[in-house]
């Protein structure tokens, strides 16, 4: 199946930071700046707002950041939205960690489907997900195989979980997984906050020869938490900053190190297992 070209994943990512950078922008603005019909960039903001990058006005767009604070207290669970320009650096950076010809476990998770398009630069991928919300721009940016698992659909109703998720994902066995988790232990737990998704992940990181874990959440106490691994079996740990310098503690003592940062997130890899691309 034909992809789009490299110019159209080009455009909807130029068109995300504009509206970022400025806020608000018209569609007539938009068509002016990168020389197209207002009905092409009408079609990018609708696809840019399914994929979470900002929200439809009148005529427009508009950024939708919304920044990451510090919980007054520890002891209620309170979840804040990722920030949309620190979502898409997190995507960027988990796709630099793929290698061409491999076949990666995708897991569930925003952060991940905003990481697909840039999977599309990647030669001969075969992507398994149980994510039906990764399907459409997979299929959209990825020139390789898709493979949806089996399975029951979650409490969500987005994801496929089960016994027959975890067999067809035996079968594949992936050589690379990229996975959301939620929290990690003193003791270097990962965890998530469901059962059926901690055995799907759980399995994955067994499978898979390379790990990369996007951690967005600082911690959150009360909540129900389902182990799907240890730290030290990751090879690589996406977070935002505020994030990292949480868990900062927890990262060194499994020998972590910082091997890429910008202003607003880093990757910590273990060089011990991580394999250098």
């Amino acid at each position: 199946m034909a992809k789009p070209s490299t110019s159209l994943l080009k455009r909807r990512l130029d068109i995300a930071e504009i509206v970022r950078k400025n806020g608000e922008i018209k569609v007539d603005d938009l068509a002016e700046m990168l020389a197209v019909s207002g009905v092409t960039i009408r079609n990018d903001l609708n696809y840019l707002e399914q994929q979470g990058y900002l929200k439809r006005s009148f005529g427009g767009a508009i950024y939708t950041a919304q920044p990451v604070t510090v919980a007054a207290r520890h002891d209620a669970p309170v979840r804040q939205p990722l920030d949309t320009a620190i979502g898409l650096e997190l995507a960027k950076q988990v796709a630099r960690l793929v290698c061409d010809e491999e076949t990666v476990f995708l897991g569930a998770g925003s952060v991940l489907r905003k990481a697909i398009p840039f999977l599309g630069d990647y030669r001969e991928l075969c992507l398994v997900v149980n994510d039906l919300a990764h399907v459409a721009p997979v299929r959209d940016y990825v020139d390789g195989e898709m493979v949806l698992l089996g399975g029951v659909l979650g409490a969500s109703g987005q994801t496929l979980e089960g016994e027959l998720s975890l067999q067809s994902l035996r079968q594949y066995q992936p050589s690379r997984c990229l996975i959301e988790v939620e929290h990690i232990s003193d003791d270097g737990t990962l965890n998530v906050g469901s059962e059926s998704a901690a055995a799907l992940l759980q399995e994955a990181i067994k499978l898979s020869a390379q790990c990369v874990v996007v951690l967005t959440k600082r911690p959150v106490y009360g909540e129900p938490r389902y182990a799907v691994g240890k730290l030290n079996q990751i090879n690589a740990v996406v977070t935002p900053q505020i994030v990292a310098a949480e868990y900062h503690s927890r990262f060194i003592a499994v020998g972590l190190s910082n091997s890429y940062t910008n202003n607003e997130c880093l990757t910590w890899i273990n060089p011990a297992l991580h394999s250098a691309r």
